[in-house]
């Protein structure tokens, strides 16, 4: 994880050459309740369902300045028996047709509470006690002994909430608001071989920090057309066109 604070390092001063582009922060400072750190107070609790996700096929990424598509699955998630900021995370990416897997850790640094999300009349949740943004840093490695293979390093943010039961949930509360975002990863794939380092960024029903003419969507994520070739053919064929064969593609487990 000592590598980490060197990447960490590198994506604030790219971040702040990039003031243009979307979704960089995962809620707006207005939405904060405090700015207190809490994670000492909430970090007992397992959010390993909130960093699992939802497991659908919602999850948006690309890597390189280009915004090649890469497709990241996260399959398994286990709290750290002996600490309790780590998380042990395996799952698999894809770019193109190459699939690779990887495992690594994600380390909890901070824990915030935020403004209560609010639902349309016509929906239905639990009632909630906390809700939350959890903050950290990620190391995810593929294997070594494997041509083109790397590793993802960055940062983590995820909106959480904590029922009056005490059970821990992906925040989904405000899913119909237009900026939402979620499970938010921003960073870098490095080749082992090359050293050569290539922004990679993922995140639920968004890519995080992504230029406008990236992403032209208002209500929903829609990538340009002009980024097709990129990867993004079968997403706009799919739910611009509504092609029935590439929203299979889509849709398919991989």
């Amino acid at each position: 994880m000592k590598k980490i604070l060197f990447v960490v390092i590198a994506l604030c001063a790219s971040f702040a050459g990039m003031a243009q582009n979307r979704f960089t922060t995962i809620l707006d400072e207005k939405e904060y309740i405090s700015h207190e750190n809490e994670l000492e107070k909430w970090n007992s609790y397992d959010f390993s369902p909130v960093i699992l996700g939802l497991q659908m096929n919602t999850v948006y990424g690309i890597i390189g300045d280009n915004y090649k598509r890469i497709h990241i699955k996260i399959t398994n998630v286990e709290k750290d028996p002996s600490n309790a900021d780590l998380y042990h995370v395996t799952g698999k990416s894809k770019v193109g047709k190459n699939i690779e897997h990887f495992t690594g850790t994600i380390k909890l640094q901070t824990i915030k509470r935020i403004k209560d999300r609010e639902l349309d009349e016509n929906s239905v949740s639990l009632p909630t006690k906390y809700q939350g943004i959890i903050s950290g840093v990620y190391q995810f490695n593929e294997p070594k002994d494997r041509s083109h293979s790397g590793v993802f390093e960055g940062t983590y943010h995820a909106m959480f909430q904590i029922t009056e039961n005490d059970g821990v949930f992906y925040n989904d509360l405000d899913l119909s608001r237009d900026s939402y975002i979620n499970n938010m990863y921003q960073g870098f794939w490095t080749d082992y071989e090359t050293k050569e380092a290539k922004i990679c960024n993922w995140g639920d029903f968004r890519v995080p920090n992504v230029s406008a003419d990236f992403d032209l969507g208002a209500g929903a994520f829609s990538p340009n057309e002009k980024y097709n070739k990129k990867g993004w053919q079968t997403y706009n064929d799919a739910y611009l066109r509504n092609d029935k064969k590439a929203k299979e593609i889509e849709e398919n487990d991989w």
